[in-house]
């Protein structure tokens, strides 16, 4: 519409036209604000969320940013309270204050996080202000809202490793301050920055010193003047230069540094240095370690019963003292000692009081030796000394003498007096061995002289010694092999009744051939017995005896009874007796066809409690017992009572003089008499010629064996004296064997 001016005539206006034109101006600024109003609008649609709500909260305009974030459409939005957005998030005072605000007129801003139509959260920064109508009252609220989700995922990011840090911080802290090591961390200046307890419970002497910001170099002067380190040199200069080098590693780290502390503990430093310039320095408690590496080592070089030396010290102080002495003649000499008869006192007393003696010994040892000798405990009784600085004979007799003497003093073990000896065997170096090796070994065989001249002396090494042991060495080694590989032979010698002039049985002797002759049984079977091959020997005997008796039986013909030879190490197997039982039933054979003779020393030997069992063993199923060589050895008459004795056999030692009118013919005699009083059969060996064989018959004596009457024969051959099995059964009376014509024949 177009409002025409009208003059009235004095140069102004109508009021009509000047109302128009006013009119005009408001509408034309009333047009500008709602253009005005209109861009904001549009500017926020397009920037913001905006939504407004009355005063109950039901949403009245949603804007299209505010359909898009919240996944809802105009139309759900519209007509809803607000709280369709609500994720549970916030509490109820949250939401109490907002309205209150609000309420009251005042605008209200915050960061509130909403859920969208799928279920999924977002945040958005919110200002809310009262919107009100022409008459002033708040009828409404106008929200516009920013999306600050990504902004909040990363505050949430930087909240959760600044946390975690802090966590990582306070738990890296608390592992420091409770591990056992103590920890402690330097600068880049060396300045302190952080240790834990346990540094400062290590280092009491400079403790009260231990201060963020003071230099290591200052601890460690404080530590050195306090004596914090046990080792530390006293003179000044010197403290000096062990702080240079100290801190020389402690700005260059590398290998561990080993302290002990003045209290005795000692501690392993580790330092390293980080990447930023930091020192950051370990100390680990390893007293026990230092205490174990004591304990081993004492246990390596100590005899844990005696508290001596043990062998590998002996060999490397041996080894030693030879390096030192190249080109001189005898400088020191090796002593090897053994108990004398040991295994006795342990069988009888036990070995708590075997133990005590030992201990004993060792004592009665180092009060006679000198403290630059070396003693040692090298075996179970064996002891060895190393004596320095002597080069003659007699210096070493001196003290030989004097460790006799003591050692054979008596002891009080428990309740019981012993009265110990002991045998020497000596040797010098380097005149005798360049190595502990051979000098060990030289040592030895003099010792085996000394027990051999009796035991309770001492002896000396020879070569012509050393000679005799390797050649008793290599007939052992041989008779190793032969009996390995069967190489074991008998021979059967008859034994004759003196009554009927037949053969009664046979005694078997053990044979070796060796590169082409047979060893005689004095140079290999003592061999045996020392090396323990005298048990499968024997066994090898006895399986061939056996054999032999089938064979013979088996044919036809009775070989009578068997005699064979046990040692003491066979009888002091505990199953002997059930060993034996088990070959006689291998080969049909009763025990009495079989004798077992054993001589004086096996009764004498240590352990004859087992051997008096083995034989009542025996005896009990039927085996004869024959002691050997009766009246050569040093058995009593009382072991004839102690142990099952059935015969009695003459050494041909008395026999070979039985004619010549000598004490031997007396002598023989009474061992018959006695034998034959004791209800036991006599054995006579040795028989050589008729003379011998007649006297002995006069004498009553029972059995004889000897060149004139047989020679020793193999197996094959000892068929010739016997018997058929037939004459026994027509009962002619006689005892199997051959007859008198052949006895003569044979003689």
């Amino acid at each position: 519409m177009i409002l025409e001016e009208v003059d009235a005539g004095d140069g102004t206006k109508s009021g009509d036209a000047q109302r128009s034109g006013e009119y005009s101006e408001h509408l034309v600024a009333y047009h500008e604000a709602c253009n005005e109003l209109f861009a904001y609008k549009e500017a926020l649609d397009q920037n913001t969320i905006v939504s407004i709500t009355d005063r109950s909260g039901n949403i009245i305009y949603a804007n299209e940013k505010f359909c898009n974030i919240s996944k809802y459409s105009n139309k759900e939005l519209v007509g809803k309270k607000i709280s369709i957005l609500n994720s549970g998030y916030h509490d109820r005072k949250f939401f109490s204050d907002m309205w209150r605000t609000i309420g009251s007129g005042l605008p209200w801003r915050n960061e509130i996080r909403n859920r969208d139509k799928n279920g999924d959260f977002y945040w958005v920064d919110t200002t809310i202000v009262p919107k009100r109508n022409q008459f002033g009252k708040i009828d409404g609220y106008v929200s516009i809202r920013y999306d600050i989700t990504e902004r909040k995922a990363i505050e949430n990011a930087l909240n959760d490793e600044v946390e975690k840090r802090r966590n990582t911080e306070l738990l890296l802290r608390e592992l420091i301050s409770t591990i056992p090591d103590g920890v402690v961390a330097f600068d880049a200046e060396d300045k302190l920055l952080h240790f834990n307890k346990a540094y400062k419970d290590f280092h009491t002497a400079k403790a009260k010193h231990l201060v963020a910001g003071v230099s290591f170099s200052e601890l460690l002067k404080i530590a050195v003047e306090n004596n914090q380190y046990t080792g530390l040199p006293e003179d000044p200069k010197a403290r000096e230069i062990y702080i240079e080098n100290r801190l020389r590693r402690h700005h260059n780290p590398g290998h561990p540094i080993i302290q002990q502390l003045s209290d005795g503990r000692w501690i392993q430093v580790q330092e390293r240095r980080s990447k930023a310039g930091y020192t950051v320095g370990v100390c680990t408690d390893i007293t026990d370690i230092k205490q174990a590496e004591k304990t081993i080592k004492t246990q390596a070089e100590q005899d844990s019963l005696t508290g001596l030396s043990n062998r590998a010290v002996l060999i490397s102080r041996l080894t030693k003292a030879l390096g030192e002495r190249k080109g001189v003649a005898q400088t020191g000499a090796l002593v090897l000692i053994d108990l004398d008869h040991f295994k006795d006192v342990n069988d009888t007393l036990g070995h708590d009081a075997g133990d005590e003696l030992l201990v004993e010994v060792a004592r009665r040892l180092r009060e006679v030796l000198r403290k630059t000798d070396t003693v040692a405990r090298i075996g179970g009784d064996e002891f060895a000394i190393l004596l320095s600085n002597v080069s003659t004979v007699a210096e070493v007799e001196k003290i030989g003498e004097k460790i006799i003497t003591r050692l054979n003093e008596i002891v009080m073990l428990g309740h019981r007096v012993v009265c110990p000896s002991c045998s020497l065997g000596i040797t010098f170096f380097p005149a005798d061995g360049s190595t502990p090796k051979d000098l060990l070994k030289n040592a030895d065989i003099a010792l085996y002289q000394a027990k051999a001249r009796g035991r309770g002396v001492w002896s000396f090494f020879d070569p012509a010694l050393k000679r005799q042991v390797e050649q008793r060495q290599a007939t052992a080694d041989a008779l190793r092999v032969a009996l390995a590989e069967n190489r074991i032979e008998i021979a059967a010698q008859t034994q004759v009744s003196f009554s009927t002039g037949q053969h009664v049985g046979f005694e078997i002797l053990a044979r070796w051939k060796h590169r082409g002759s047979y060893v005689p049984p004095s140079e290999f079977i003592p061999v045996a017995e020392e090396t323990g091959l005298i048990i499968p020997l024997g066994q090898a005997v006895l399986d061939q005896a056996m054999s032999m008796v089938r064979d013979i039986r088996d044919k036809g013909f009775d070989p009578g009874r068997i005699a064979v030879n046990v040692a003491a190490s066979q009888l002091k197997q505990h199953d002997f007796a059930e060993t034996l039982t088990s070959m006689l039933d291998q080969y049909g054979l009763d025990a009495a066809v079989l004798e077992i003779e054993v001589t004086e020393n096996v009764l004498l030997a240590r352990g004859s409690n087992r051997i008096g069992r083995s034989l009542e063993e025996l005896h009990r199923l039927g085996v004869q017992i024959a002691l050997d060589d009766f009246g050569t050895g040093h058995a009593s008459l009382s072991h004839l009572k102690r142990f099952p004795v059935d015969c009695l056999k003459i050494d041909q030692s008395f026999v070979r003089e039985i004619q010549t009118g000598s004490e031997d013919a007396f002598i023989v005699r009474a061992i018959i008499n006695l034998a034959h009083n004791l209800g036991m059969r006599v054995v006579a060996e040795g028989i050589e010629t008729q003379g011998q064989f007649e006297l002995l018959r006069g004498h009553a004596c029972d059995l004889g064996q000897g060149y004139l009457l047989g020679k020793p024969v193999a197996p094959s051959e000892a068929l010739a004296f016997c018997a058929p099995l037939a004459s026994r059964e027509q009962g002619t009376g006689l005892e199997p064997g051959i007859s008198a014509t052949r006895l003569k024949r044979t003689a």
